[in-house]
């Protein structure tokens, strides 16, 4: 390889590197706001929270259900699963529509029990999704890592018994880790070298 060639060379690779790492603030920025969306009905308010809009490859999602009584009395929501990490449950879906992790996917035997709010009262669950698609099953030895993607994250109540549920959704993007980018233009940036 010539002295010249070898600086181009050189610069390319050190424009890409400085172009992907801008690239990855620039997404870290984008994805430090919250994502959330919220729906009002009949005085109740259901609402769900993200950390992020963008995410990595990866990160995990934190996410977050509330449903608040924004009336003045108390109101009987419905019959939610008696047990505390079931009465909320989580769909995501990728971008056909198709559904790739639920939580709660099996109600436990834990029982019903009404839901009620006082005045002004909120309850909330959180949760995180590791990005793996759970192959529709509760076991987790048929799980596989998700690709970069559009998604779409609702949270809902779990009530039984004729009570309506009010989902409320939010979409992320998953894009690949900038090391992963630079990894390939770098692939790329030898391969078209050695064609040269």
């Amino acid at each position: 390889m010539s002295g010249e060639t070898n600086k181009n060379l050189k610069n390319l690779i050190c424009a890409g590197i400085v172009t992907l790492v801008l690239a990855g603030c620039a997404g870290e920025a984008r994805g430090t706001l919250s994502n959330s969306s919220s729906i009002v009905e009949d005085g109740l308010e259901y609402y769900i929270e993200l950390d992020k809009a963008v995410y990595n490859l990866g990160e995990n999602v934190e996410m977050l259900y509330r449903v608040t009584n924004l009336t003045g009395n108390p109101v009987n929501i419905g019959m939610v699963a008696n047990c505390e990490y079931a009465w909320t449950h989580f769909i995501i879906t990728d971008d056909n529509n198709t559904e790739i992790w639920e939580y709660v996917r099996s109600i436990p035997p834990c029982g019903w029990i009404m839901l009620r709010l006082e005045p002004d009262e909120s309850k909330e669950y959180q949760k995180i999704w590791n990005m793996v698609n759970d192959n529709g099953t509760d076991t987790t030895r048929d799980d596989y890592p998700v690709g970069p993607g559009s998604y779409n994250i609702t949270g809902e109540l779990t009530l039984d018994g004729g009570y309506e549920r009010v989902p409320v959704s939010v979409s992320i993007e998953i894009i690949p880790e900038p090391a992963t980018l630079f990894l390939l233009a770098l692939g790329g940036l030898m391969l078209r070298k050695r064609r040269v």
